[in-house]
C-alpha cells in the first residue's frame, strides 16, 4: 500500500510539474498597464486576431485555441485575462477594464482594427470590447461564448463555475483521473480529448482568473444586463455554437439572436467544445469577407 502511495504522489508530482512547464514553452511576451503585468502571446502574420478566452484558460489556452482554428495562417495573439497565468489580478477585474487592457495591447502593438474570438466565459470582456470600441474591431466572433440573455439577479443564477476547494493542482488532477464522467457533462461529449484536461493544468497560476470568472465575469452580463445594448453593435457578428452546450445554453443563445443582426454556424451536437465539427472554414469565410471593415 506505501509503495502505491508513493507511485501516486510521484506519478502526480510529474504530471503537474509538466504541466507547469508547458506554460514556459510558449513565446510569452509582458506589457504594463495601469491594472498591473499582463501577458500575451503573438505569433504569426498578416490579418490580425485576437482571443478572448475562457475559464481555465490564458496566453495557453487562448493561443491553443487559435492555432488549431488558423494554423501558421494570420496573426494570432493571446492575451491572459486578470488573474491567469503572467497576468495580475487587480482590484476591479471587471469586463470594462479587461477590455480596455485588448485597447492598450492593440495600441501597443499598432494595430488599427481586429477580428475578435470571444471564447466561452470570456464573451463577456469581448462584447464589452465590442460595445466600448466599435472602431477597433473588423468583427466578433462569438465561439460557445456567453452571452446577455435575460435580466437577473446574483441570487437567481448562483455561482457559474466550479466550486473553490477543487482550484488545487493535486485535487484537479485526482478529479481528472479518476472522475471523467463529470467532466463529459460538463463539457456535453465525451469524445474529450486528453489534450482538453491536460489544458486544465496547472490550476494555480489560473485560479484568481477562474474564481473572478465564476463570481464576476459569468454573471455581469445578466445582472447587469442593461449596460449591454447589444443593439448597438453595428460591425459583422459571427454566433458559433451547438444546441446540446451545456454550459452556454443554446435559448440564452435564441434570446441573442431576437436582438442582433448575426451570421450564425449552428450544430445540433458537439457540446461546449463543439466536437466533431469543423469550424476553421465559416471563420476564414467570415473574415475574409469582413476583412475591409
Amino acid at each position: 500500500m506505501s509503495g502505491l502511495i508513493y507511485f501516486s504522489c510521484t506519478s502526480y508530482s510529474k504530471i503537474i510539474n509538466e504541466s507547469y512547464q508547458q506554460l514556459e514553452t510558449y513565446n510569452v511576451k509582458t506589457f504594463g498597464t495601469e491594472y498591473g503585468i499582463m501577458s500575451y502571446v503573438d505569433e504569426g502574420f498578416g490579418e490580425a486576431i485576437i482571443i478572448s478566452h475562457g475559464i481555465f484558460g490564458g496566453y495557453d489556452q487562448g493561443y491553443t485555441n487559435l492555432y488549431s482554428i488558423f494554423g501558421e495562417n494570420y496573426r494570432k495573439i493571446a492575451v491572459s485575462r486578470f488573474g491567469y497565468p503572467g497576468s495580475d489580478f487587480p482590484q476591479e477585474p471587471t469586463s470594462n477594464n479587461q477590455a480596455k487592457i485588448f485597447l492598450e495591447l492593440i495600441n501597443k502593438l499598432q494595430i488599427d482594427k481586429v477580428f475578435l474570438i470571444a471564447a466561452s466565459a470570456g464573451g463577456t470582456a469581448g462584447i464589452r470590447f465590442a460595445l466600448d470600441y466599435p472602431d477597433r474591431i473588423k468583427g466578433l466572433i462569438l465561439l460557445s461564448s456567453n452571452v446577455p440573455s435575460v435580466p437577473m439577479t446574483k441570487k437567481e443564477i448562483g455561482r457559474p463555475g466550479p466550486p473553490k476547494f477543487i482550484l488545487n493542482d493535486r485535487l484537479m488532477l485526482f478529479s481528472i483521473k479518476n472522475f471523467k464522467g463529470v467532466f463529459y457533462s460538463m463539457f456535453g461529449s465525451k469524445n474529450v480529448g486528453d489534450e482538453v484536461f491536460d489544458g486544465l493544468l496547472p490550476v494555480k497560476p489560473r485560479k484568481r482568473g477562474i474564481i473572478a470568472d465564476s463570481e464576476i465575469t459569468n454573471i455581469d452580463m445578466d445582472i447587469n444586463f442593461y449596460d449591454y445594448p447589444i443593439e448597438n453593435l453595428k460591425m459583422p457578428v459571427l454566433v458559433i455554437h451547438a444546441k446540446d452546450d451545456p454550459m452556454v445554453k443554446y435559448e440564452n443563445i435564441e434570446y441573442f439572436l431576437k436582438r442582433i443582426n448575426a451570421e450564425t454556424l449552428i450544430f445540433p451536437d458537439g457540446g461546449h467544445l463543439i466536437i466533431g465539427h469543423d469550424i476553421t472554414k465559416g471563420i476564414i469565410n467570415f473574415m475574409e469577407k469582413n476583412r475591409n471593415e
